[in-house]
Parts: structure tokens; sequence; C-alpha cells
């Protein structure tokens, strides 16, 4: 009863609240089952930094063809047991039937977001009957802030609405203006790192105008390790996964990039990545994960230590001999 009186007051509390909330999302909910849900992997943008589009198409793994029906999901759905659902691709808008979900969602499962660059016309978002939350992501090779703001204020009144940008270089002149416009409209703003395989670093000069923006879960300090392969306990695929547009159920972002992207290929040289795809949830068989998993792999998506339980393997040493 906690968990669902505590997520009903969740869309009345104030955005800066739940930001703030946010890294504590585990302490009030630790078993409970939370689910990243890809609709589509079709985006009309291809924004220069983007894992899912642009550094590797994830359509060519799973396109239009291969994406489930509304019905699909409402039934499938069913299977899992309560869960704290956030929609994201791709852009979930161009799936044409994401509205159809929303509404008919199950009652047991409870709507955390639905991530949207903001392109749609307006009259598809309010084809959504709840008041639900928006996170809204910026894109500057694509938009002007100043449309984006503008579109914000008109549907604010009818969801909440919280604005994320990636943080390339390109953008940091923009973020105080962003930002001040943001603040004024009563909207919250997220600034994620922009991590790379490649090794990108910022400058200090750039770290000192970002650190006015970072939230302390994003700080450098924080951000994955590519080069971190220590075994740790992770319950992903036990209260967290990723759904696919197909069905296709993986433990994690990560584990789905490992699997699939040739970005990736260089650190899962070698490695058996296997584990990551559990198995497809329209399967008779499908179930969860009983127990943590041991995971050797860095761990290379944001929302994955956002809503996987990940604590360092504690190996017990042998007893001494004689």
């Amino acid at each position: 009863m906690l968990n669902l009186d505590v997520l009903a007051l969740k869309r009345f509390l104030p955005a800066t609240v739940l930001t703030a909330l946010k890294p504590h999302y585990r302490k009030f909910f630790p078993d409970r089952l939370v689910v990243m849900m890809n609709p589509t992997w079709r985006c009309n943008y291809t924004c220069s930094y983007c894992p899912i589009v642009t550094k590797f198409a994830y359509t060519t793994v799973v396109g239009k063809s291969g994406e489930r029906t509304a019905e699909d999901w409402l039934i499938a759905l069913e299977k899992l047991p309560p869960a704290a659902i956030c929609f994201v691709g791709g852009e979930p808008f161009v799936y044409s039937e994401l509205a159809t979900i929303i509404n008919r969602l199950p009652k047991k499962h409870h709507l955390l977001a639905i991530t949207t660059n903001l392109s749609a016309p307006e009259n598809v978002y309010r084809k959504i009957e709840k008041r639900i939350k928006l996170i809204a992501s910026l894109h500057r090779e694509h938009t002007s802030p100043e449309a984006f703001i503008a579109k914000i204020k008109n549907l604010c009144q009818q969801f909440q609405i919280h604005v994320n940008i990636v943080a390339p270089p390109e953008n940091l002149p923009y973020l105080g203006m962003i930002s001040e416009e943001l603040t004024a409209a009563g909207v919250t703003l997220h600034v994620d790192l922009y991590v790379d395989v490649s090794g990108f670093q910022y400058t200090p000069e750039q770290l000192e105008v970002l650190g006015h923006f970072i939230a302390s879960d994003r700080r450098i300090e924080t951000q994955l390790d590519y080069g971190d392969y220590s075994p740790k306990n992770c319950s992903a695929g036990r209260n967290y996964i990723t759904l696919a547009p197909d069905g296709s159920v993986y433990t994690c972002y990560g584990g789905m990039n490992f699997i699939h992207s040739t970005q990736y290929s260089e650190i899962v040289a070698g490695r058996n990545v296997s584990q990551f795809r559990m198995d497809n949830i329209f399967s008779e068989d499908f179930r969860l994960h009983s127990k943590d998993m041991v995971c050797s792999m860095p761990c290379n998506a944001a929302c994955d230590r956002d809503s996987a339980i990940i604590r360092p393997l504690q190996i017990k040493s042998l007893p001494k001999a004689g």
C-alpha cells in the first residue's frame, strides 16, 4: 500500500522535489520493477551524439515491421508484476499507437515518464488523457531553444514537464539562457554530461561552465568508467528490465548495447555478453530473474545506474590452510 500511496502522490509533487528525490528512488522501492520500454527505435531526428540513431542505427535490429501493436503490448504488460514504466526510444511519439498504450495501461502499473524530443504536433500529445510527466529532450541540431520553450509553455498545463539536455561542447554556451528561460516558466532542467567511448574529455574551462548545471548524480566522478571490468552484483533482470520494440527483454540498456551496437565492439571483444538478453516478453516461458546477476562489464547507460542496484561483488576469502 505504501508503494501505491507514494507513487500516487508523485503526480502532485513539484518537479523540483521529484528531481531531488530521484537519486533515492531505490531506497523507497528497492524491489519494485522498473521498465524502460522502447515501443519504437525510429526517430525523426538524427542527432550527432545519439547512440540509438546516429552512432548505431537500432532500426537495423528492429525496424517498423518488427514493432508490436498496442493490443500486443497491453496483453504483455499484464504478465508483469506492478511496474514503474518509462517510455523511451527512438522517439516514442513516432509510434502511432503510443496514446492507446498510455490511456489503457493496466492499473497495476505506474507511468514514470515519456522521454520525447517534443517535435510531434501538439494535438498528438493531447491524445493522452492522463496528466503525466514528459521528459522533453532539447536537441539544438533540430530546433531552436526559443521554439522548444514556447511549445513547453503551451503543454505545461496538461503535462508535468522536465527538460533534459545532453551537453556536448557546442551546447555549453546556451545552457545559461536555456536555464533562465525554463526557470521563468517553472520548468526544471537536467543536464547530462556528454560521455563517449572515444575517450572524449571536457577542458577545465568547459567543466567550470558545466559545474553550474550538473546535478550531483551526473558529475564527472560518478560517470561510467569504460575500463571498469570489476565484478558487480546487479539487480538488473530482477527489478529492472529494458523492452525492445519486438518484445525482446534485456537486463539493462547497457547490456542491450553490448549485444547489438557496433559502437561498443572493442569493449565486448572476446567477452560473452549473452547473459544480458533474457527472453521475449511474448514468450510463454518468460520470467524475471529471481536473484541478482553478477556483471563484469562497464555500466554504460545513465538509466541503468539510476534504476538498478549495483554493488561491488563481495568475494569471500578462502579459509587458511591448517
